[in-house]
């Protein structure tokens, strides 16, 4: 039990400094041994004889009132409050290091919507861990995958090098769905475009990353090839969600109607060097001022057509690239 001066409020904020003067410059230490204390003494206070916690005023501090429900020290009821004291601690460890008892619950829960809350408040990567049926097949499907955005009823996930949505709408419909905090940072870098070519655009991607963000072109463009998944195109501009270095490599930009703007140049210089053949043969002869005229329009015609044959279409805008691990 110790001394009676112990047991008291004038003693409580020094006495933790008595074991060693160093834990106050350590304020959770310091505060842990207080709560400590504080714990004690309200634990003596549930025995037969109390503190005198209100020192030098001697009167004991009891709970509860009645004698007969306070425990004997060195008894058997004080070994099971000891025993029922530990078993709370060994329950509420694993708790605190969930996050909390309502993290705890969202945890246990396992919906949606609970597994969305724990990923707002995360700060790290997170795993999301599911259970459920694909929607087109209906076959059963549980797996984890990095999670790489989501939403109250959706997730965007990254499993086996895919990308997969997991949620009421999306390819993955969960019966159990659980968000895991990792220790890994979330990578995220931030590629600023400026009239850079598609080459140079992709040249900036780093291998094994996710590619989000929407660009802008110079000019009006075609695919050039089928265009690949996670990959969005409008007459002048590209969208990317969580598009791989690889489908964005496959798509190779074209201005539009390339060939025809080819063509129609082609088709001008023709008519300009048949009519300054006609007009070197013609009698009386034409007026020098005039064939040169002909000449410099030649040559800028077939300037241009050299020109159009190097376009590239050209892009400005935000890249924001998602760094994965190995692992996934």
């Amino acid at each position: 039990m110790g001394t009676p001066h112990h047991h008291t409020l004038v003693a409580l904020p020094a006495h933790p400094i008595g074991y060693d003067l160093v834990l106050i410059w350590q304020i959770p230490c310091y505060a842990a041994l207080i709560l400590g204390y504080m714990s004690h003494i309200i634990a003596d206070c549930a025995t037969k004889s109390g503190v005198p916690l209100f020192y030098p005023y001697s009167a004991p501090c009891v709970f509860p009132g009645n004698a007969k429900y306070r425990i004997k020290t060195g008894s058997t009821g004080e070994g099971c409050l000891l025993i029922g004291l530990l078993l709370m601690l060994l329950i509420f460890l694993p708790i605190l290091h969930m996050g909390g008892i309502w993290q705890s619950f969202r945890y246990l829960m396992a919906t949606p919507s609970a597994a969305y809350a724990n990923y707002r408040r995360a700060d790290t990567e997170t795993i999301l861990t599911f259970e459920g049926r694909w929607r087109h097949t209906r076959e059963h499907v549980r797996g984890e995958g990095v999670i790489l955005d989501a939403k109250p009823a959706m997730f965007w996930i990254i499993v086996n090098g895919r990308v997969q949505t997991c949620g009421e709408h999306g390819a993955i419909l969960p019966d159990k769905v659980r968000v895991r905090e990792t220790d890994r940072p979330v990578k995220i870098q931030i590629r600023q475009l400026k009239d850079e070519t598609y080459e140079q655009l992709v040249n900036q991607i780093p291998e094994n990353s996710l590619v989000s963000g929407q660009l802008k072109s110079s000019d009006t463009f075609s695919p050039g090839r089928e265009t690949p998944n996670a990959i969005t195109i409008a007459p002048r501009s590209l969208k990317f969600q969580f598009a791989q270095k690889e489908n964005i490599s496959r798509l190779q930009p074209i201005l539009q109607n390339l060939s025809e703007r080819e063509k129609n140049l082609s088709e001008e210089i023709l008519r300009i060097c048949e009519k300054l053949e006609i007009s070197k043969r013609t009698y009386p002869p034409i007026h020098y001022l005039k064939l040169r005229r002909m000449e410099q329009e030649l040559t800028e015609k077939k300037q241009k057509i050299e020109i159009l044959k190097r376009a590239q279409v050209r892009f400005s805008g935000t890249l924001f690239i998602r760094i994965l691990g190995d692992t996934f």
